[in-house]
């Protein structure tokens, strides 16, 4: 499954969950990465699906939350690419 940008999307950090939003979607070496924006608007680069890193998108609850409208962020992609408070997050 491949997430769009501005997607709400669960992201597991060393066993805790944390909801946020997709920034960026990119291709390297044949995997799909992402950039996060979380909740506490801490941004994370280079973040897939993987289950073996330490922080990675969890497939599982994103279906059962956010896709079904459980859990919804509090932050509006639209709204911050509106007015510019987007993070710069790729070097």
């Amino acid at each position: 499954m491949s997430y769009k940008v501005g997607e709400p999307i669960i992201v597991t950090k060393e066993g805790v969950n944390h909801v946020g939003i997709v920034l960026d979607k990119f291709l390297i070496n044949k995997a799909t990465m992402y950039d996060i924006l979380l909740e506490n608007r801490s941004a994370f680069t280079m973040i897939n699906t993987a289950k073996t890193k330490q922080i990675y998108i969890n497939k599982e609850l994103t279906s059962k939350l956010c896709d079904t409208g459980v859990i919804t962020p509090t932050m509006n992609y639209n709204t911050l690419f509106e007015n510019n408070q987007l993070p710069i997050v790729r070097a």
